[in-house]
């Protein structure tokens, strides 16, 4: 008899939470941004990053240097250059302008060949969670990718990237299946991509919470229950 009130009392409390759920997932839907918000040039260098300098016509003076703690890089005839939270393009016009003291119309090439100062994150349903290194034109998909994918419990409709304090949602399934390439937006350094939980595994940890501190009562009514039952069949 506890049986037959109690499993139509828990189904309507799933219904009533997916409900909200769902009401919440269309009430938190964000304008999406279109690709592409930041390109390799627009990459800001930092510390224990890597740079080619190439300087044309020079192979002696061309090579690639470790941007020191400091800031600094260190080049043959000009020695120490300080270069941290420079582009590659305001690096190359500022070696030119150095070199042209030394080399009659000095042209100088600049390219980050190595991310080590700068990163992005991966939270949520993926296998592996956490920082990844940011390498210049990085997509959500390649983020995802590199973190083992969407498991399961994921919703890949509703994939947040958190920037600056906006959020943007991202569908990632009109990324893959319908080739959608409009919302596999680049990332910047310091972004957050967020895969959340499906609806239905969002019902299922409420529930778990909801119900966890009756779960020995439950467990007793049910026992007592099947017992009775029990009883009433065979007539004890």
């Amino acid at each position: 008899m506890v049986r037959r009130i109690v499993v139509p009392l828990l189904l309507a409390v799933m219904f009533l939470i997916f409900g909200c759920a769902d009401q919440r997932e269309f009430q938190t839907k964000i304008k999406q941004p279109t690709r592409p918000l930041i390109k390799t040039d627009d990459y800001r260098a930092g510390a224990s990053d890597v740079i080619s300098v190439e300087v044309r016509g020079q192979p002696d003076l061309s090579r690639a240097v470790l941007i020191r703690p400091d800031g600094k890089v260190t080049l043959r005839l000009l020695g120490d250059v300080y270069v941290s939270g420079m582009t590659p393009s305001e690096i190359d016009e500022k070696l030119t302008r150095m070199y042209k003291e030394y080399i009659v119309g000095a042209d100088v090439m600049v390219a980050v060949v190595a991310f080590n100062s700068k990163q992005i994150y991966v939270w949520g349903q993926v296998p592996r969670e956490g920082p990844q290194p940011f390498t210049g034109e990085l997509t959500i998909q390649q983020a995802i990718s590199r973190a083992g994918g969407t498991l399961h419990r994921a919703e890949p409709k509703a994939i947040q990237i958190v920037r600056n304090k906006k959020v943007w949602k991202v569908n990632l399934d009109d990324i893959v299946i319908h080739g959608k390439t409009d919302q596999n937006m680049y990332l910047q350094p310091g972004d957050i991509v967020f895969v959340p939980l499906n609806g239905y595994a969002r019902v299922g940890f409420a529930l778990d919470n909801l119900f966890f501190p009756l779960r020995s009562v439950f467990s007793f009514v049910f026992l007592g229950d099947s017992v009775s039952d029990l009883k009433d069949k065979h007539k004890w």
